[in-house]
């Protein structure tokens, strides 16, 4: 007599045993955010030391290190305008301890500087840091004073006026090519490696206009080399230093011209991390000293979700969709 026995299928045996290897993988994601930090983070900023990157990122890097009694390391890593580094965050391990702290020109390398990097297809948005309207300055030696002397002296001086950027496609080159189209100047670019170099020059007088944050240039304002003429816009703290709009100096359409500094990882980075790793910068976002810095940098604090990251990235893809179209960046 035959005894017909149960036996499983090997199709289901394989359905199984795939079933438990996710189930295990899902436990060690969330096992190992759990126990984040358990090393050293690194925080790349894809600039040199000086700039109100950097500034802001050691403010952040320190705060978090007394919060998980794990070092939070900023590292500098500036080429290409940004993208050396902004890279270098896209192939990383999505374990956790590589981050990437950069302004909203991340969102050009794409569109303007035609390099393969999108910010939300390469990267995992974790939150903004700080906003801020950008600011024209011009060396103090420079015979202007006002925003409507600036555009007389451009005009004036086709052949010799120039404006600095840290690289092709950085904030700095889309607002002073943005002012050109609606100040109707043509002052020149000039690509720096670093903000910093091209902030000497233009404290040297070799060049005669930027589009920076006061974060940046807060010391040399203050110390009388660098001239701040006006803002983009007017949502910058009181404790500022003075300045009219660029709308209201008689030049509008400016308004659109911020900047914002964030925080990314690499892509695929797990759920539970970006959550928890959200909830630490908007934590960090509340320290007295953080908003005291960015209160004197010019800046604001920007807490929210990744999704609201998500939607300023989404809204400043769009505004470059259209500028690319009508400004000729070269």
């Amino acid at each position: 007599m035959t005894t017909n026995l149960h036996c499983p299928s090997r199709r289901g045996v394989l359905a199984f045993a795939l079933a438990a290897a996710l189930a295990g993988v899902a436990a060690g994601g969330s096992a190992a955010a759990q126990d984040w930090p358990s090393r050293p983070v690194t925080l790349v900023v894809p600039y040199g030391p000086g700039a109100s990157n950097d500034t802001f990122t050691r403010a952040l890097a320190d705060i978090l290190t007394k919060k998980y009694g794990q070092p939070f390391v900023v590292e500098n890593r500036p080429g290409a305008g940004g993208f050396t580094g902004a890279n270098s965050v896209a192939q990383a391990a999505p374990d956790g301890y590589t981050f990437l702290e950069i302004p909203n020109s991340v969102v050009g390398f794409k569109p303007i500087m035609k390099v393969d990097l999108d910010p939300l297809a390469n990267l995992t948005p974790i939150g903004l840091l700080a906003r801020s309207p950008t600011a024209m300055v011009v060396p103090a030696s420079l015979p202007v004073k006002t925003v409507r002397e600036f555009i007389d002296y451009a005009k004036a001086h086709p052949d010799d006026t120039f404006y600095g950027m840290a690289g092709i496609g950085t904030t700095q080159q889309q607002h002073a090519e943005l002012f050109n189209k609606s100040a109707g100047t043509q002052v020149k670019g000039v690509n720096y490696k670093s903000s910093a170099d091209a902030q000497t020059d233009l404290v040297a007088g070799r060049l005669q206009l930027m589009f920076v944050t006061v974060a940046s240039t807060l010391g040399q304002i203050e110390g009388g080399q660098l001239r701040l003429l006006a803002y983009t816009d007017s949502n910058h703290p009181a404790s500022s230093p003075a300045a009219p709009t660029l709308a209201e100096a008689g030049v509008p359409g400016m308004e659109i011209a911020q900047i914002f500094w964030s925080i990314f990882g690499p892509p695929g980075l797990p759920d539970d991390i970006v959550t928890k790793m959200n909830a630490a910068l908007n934590d960090a976002l509340e320290d007295p000293d953080f908003q005291a810095l960015m209160a004197k940098s010019g800046a604001t604090s920007a807490p929210g979700t990744p999704a609201d990251f998500v939607a300023a990235i989404e809204k400043e893809q769009a505004f470059l969709a259209d500028f690319v179209k009508s400004v000729k960046m070269e």
